[in-house]
């Protein structure tokens, strides 16, 4: 995709899950990226969403559920001292520092990255959950997992 750039795409492949509550913030958030990625590629997919709404962030934690049954990580990167950086943790939402919001713009408001690290969309919005949701079912490897488990 032309506004990734391929070698900040290159580095997100390659490193343990790290989140705001855990990750100190002077850690960089392309060291961050890359860390969630590289633990998600082959287990998740994930859609990297750039300074949501408050409101964005309560669905995607209410849809929880949804987002384990098509193994979808929502990375949300936020400017550091945010008031939603101390939001409710799911198992599904990951939420990362971007200071000054250099890092995160690449990704513009949404992108989304496949298993294999592939960029499978990039949003000008934030997506609904059934709009990302309608695309993965397309996805070949999505529709294995669906006659291999059933759901």
């Amino acid at each position: 995709m032309s506004t990734l750039r391929p070698l900040m795409i290159a580095a997100l492949l390659g490193a343990g899950l790290t989140d705001a509550a855990s990750a100190p913030l002077t850690q960089s958030l392309a060291q961050s990226l890359t860390q969630s990625l590289s633990q998600a590629r082959g287990r998740e997919r994930v859609l990297i969403v750039r300074n949501p709404p408050a409101t964005y962030l309560q669905e995607m934690r209410r849809q929880d559920t949804e987002l384990q049954v098509r193994d979808l990580r929502i990375v949300a990167l936020l400017p550091a001292g945010d008031a939603r950086l101390k939001g409710p943790l799911t198992l599904m939402l990951t939420l990362l520092v971007d200071q000054g919001g250099k890092e995160g713009k690449p990704y513009g408001p949404a992108t989304l990255i496949g298993k294999d690290g592939g960029v499978k969309a990039s949003y000008r919005a934030f997506p609904a959950l059934s709009t990302v949701n309608a695309l993965i079912d397309t996805m070949p490897m999505r529709q294995q997992e669906r006659r291999e488990r059933g759901r």
